[in-house]
């Protein structure tokens, strides 16, 4: 069951596991540890929400889809998982999943979660690996020479001819370039003046010929105006199935209807991509509750409620 809720954290930020809880995962740019000396490339990190455990529909599907098995089945199945899952915890304090983390009780047996290190599940960073690196170390030579005086006099003479002549180019260059830029200046001031004039001139001509007069030809007649009100949706809705294409939903919800359940109907699609289909909606929690109860002893133990 581990290699499917692995392959589903490659594509979805959280994955629940119905009954136990719920697997997130957050996006880490590359890091750098200088204990290790070593670059870490971008990474999704997993953490564990314990309180997460409505069922979504999409770790059901995905099994559905891979084992070729009915939703129903499909949640039968991660309901035996779960069961295994705690008998484990109870009688090792541990739980290992492979290529996810191990679970573990602490000291006050509250449930922690340690997600496993070397398993990158962000698609982008697959097949990079952490890169080693090492400080560079640089030496400072120093070294002393002896020039003679006369070759440094002789250096000196001519550094200050060169500077002498070269200070008068960078002048007269620097006079003439700024001689050249007010030129320039003046020239696109003139041109941009011009312009703004004829744009004006036009506009002012374009008004005079677009103003009217609009004279009232009778009086005016107040209509009366209906008043909009809002319909908020219910917020509860009480799930049959969840369904990943919009026709199998409404085939769900035609055959529901044909059972009795004439508020039948399917919502639009989750962030997860399915169209949960439901028996009906609700104001409130407890009527949802209520109805849950009577689902759950008549028809669906597998139904549940979904809050929008």
């Amino acid at each position: 069951m581990t290699p499917y809720i692995s392959a589903l954290l490659y594509r979805y930020p959280c994955v629940i596991v119905p009954g136990f809880g719920a697997f997130i995962t957050e996006i880490q740019s590359s890091f750098y540890d200088a204990e290790k000396q070593l670059f870490f490339p971008p990474q999704k990190r997993i953490s564990f929400n314990r309180n997460i455990v409505n069922n979504d529909g999409l770790l059901a599907n995905h099994i559905a889809t891979q084992e070729q098995l009915s939703y129903e089945e499909a949640v039968m199945r991660i309901q035996t998982m779960v069961v295994d899952w705690n008998n484990t915890l109870t009688s090792f304090d541990t739980l290992d999943l492979e290529s996810i983390g191990v679970f573990s009780y602490n000291e006050e047996k509250s449930l922690q979660f340690e997600p496993i290190q070397n398993q990158n599940y962000l698609a982008t960073s697959f097949g990079l690996s952490p890169m080693e690196v090492q400080a560079i170390q640089r030496e400072e030579a120093a070294t002393t020479a002896v020039i003679p005086l006369e070759t440094v006099a002789t250096k000196r003479n001519r550094t200050a001819t060169f500077f002498k002549y070269a200070s008068v180019v960078v002048l007269t260059l620097g006079v003439g370039s700024v001689l050249v830029q007010n030129g320039y200046t003046a020239y696109v001031n003139d041109q941009t003046l011009s312009i703004e004039n004829k744009v004006q001139s036009q506009v002012q001509n374009k008004i005079q010929q677009a103003t009217f007069i609009i004279e009232p030809t009778m009086d005016a007649i107040a209509l009366p105006v209906k008043e909009e009100t809002t319909v908020v949706a219910p917020p509860y809705h009480l799930v049959a199935a969840a369904f990943r294409s919009e026709e199998n939903a409404a085939i769900e919800v035609e055959l529901l209807k044909k059972k009795g359940f004439e508020d039948a109907s399917f919502l639009g699609r989750t962030k997860y991509g399915m169209y949960p289909v439901v028996y009906g909606s609700f104001t409130t929690h407890e009527e949802a509750k209520k109805a849950l109860r009577e689902i759950h002893r008549t028809t669906n133990k597998e139904a549940w409620i979904f809050i929008k």
